[in-house]
């Protein structure tokens, strides 16, 4: 009886609260970012995998304006874009893309890649990702903390 307790504590413990989701899934929200998203806001990430660390973002008309990741402003401006809704989306599409290739990620074949969201039902951002790529160090996350329209 204690084993299958332990096993029903594990099973509940270790299951992931986020849903697995489709490209169909990731059109709709982004169908929805596309209609009511504001052009102007400030999202705070907290990104998980290779380098974790909090993401301050300030969108002003479609431009980012300022950007911090872990506290320090990229040199770089370029950089600044990736953390915008819309490119968010379009690391999620990217995952999608590289997810059916050969060799997804350039891990060893047959490694599997599961990929799990979950949308602002209102405004259509995604509020948390995880790609997980089984057998394979290459696993990408982070939860939206803060969204503020401005």
């Amino acid at each position: 009886m204690a084993t299958v307790v332990g096993l029903v504590v594990a099973f509940w413990i270790g299951r992931n609260p986020l849903p697995l989701i489709t490209r169909a899934d990731l059109d709709v929200a982004l169908e929805r970012w596309e209609q009511r998203g504001p052009a102007s806001y400030d999202i705070d990430l907290m990104v998980g995998g290779t380098w974790p660390g909090p993401v301050h973002v300030e969108v002003r008309e479609g431009t980012v304006t300022a950007m911090t990741r872990n506290g320090e402003t990229p040199t770089q401006q370029r950089t600044w874009v990736y953390w915008m809704v819309p490119e968010l989306f379009a690391t999620i599409r990217a995952d999608f893309d590289s997810a059916e290739a050969d060799l997804p990620f350039g891990a060893p074949a047959g490694s599997k890649t599961t990929m799990r969201a979950e949308f602002d039902p209102q405004l259509g951002y995604p509020r948390k990702y995880q790609r997980q790529v089984l057998g394979a160090n290459l696993g990408v996350e982070w939860e939206v903390t803060r969204f503020e329209v401005r």
